[in-house]
């Protein structure tokens, strides 16, 4: 798939190796879809997807060493909570990521893995899922707009 006819043009990278607590940065974009990857200050390693033409979505795929036994949904609501206010951190460009981390806290209760999204605003939503390769922890968080209702 080309991104020429697309609403928003082809994926491009959203951080790069200039930025403060970034490293190891890579973008490939493929078709179809870009992906970025990177390490979010030296422990966090982060893997986005973009995909879409008219809709966008975003998925995030932190992963990181050893998750707390018993870890329940709220260990990772609050951790996803955590991370994107860190991205909010990285500077003036980023601070999208902090105002995503502050309604996701609002709604800390609702935000739970699995597949119920919650909303952000009109027409963008979230949700997480957890997963576990051996003693690293694996975050998906997918930002997505919702379709719009046809009438």
């Amino acid at each position: 798939m080309s991104f020429e006819d697309c609403l928003y043009g082809a994926p491009e990278p959203i951080f790069n190796e200039s930025v403060p607590g970034v490293s190891h940065h890579n973008f490939e974009l493929l078709p179809g879809k870009g992906i970025e990857s990177f390490i979010l200050n030296g422990s966090t390693t982060i893997s986005i997807e973009q995909t879409g033409c008219d809709q966008l979505v975003q998925q995030f795929t932190f992963s990181w060493e050893s998750v707390p036994s018993g870890a329940d949904s709220r260990y990772w609501a609050k951790r996803a909570i955590q991370l994107f206010g860190e991205l909010g951190q990285l500077g003036a460009p980023y601070l999208s990521f902090s105002a995503i981390s502050d309604v996701l806290s609002q709604q800390q209760e609702k935000l739970q893995p699995g597949d119920k999204s919650i909303q952000l605003q009109p027409g963008l939503y979230f949700k997480i899922e957890q997963k576990r390769k051996g003693q690293k922890a694996i975050l998906i968080a997918t930002l997505y707009e919702s379709p719009p209702a046809s009438g």
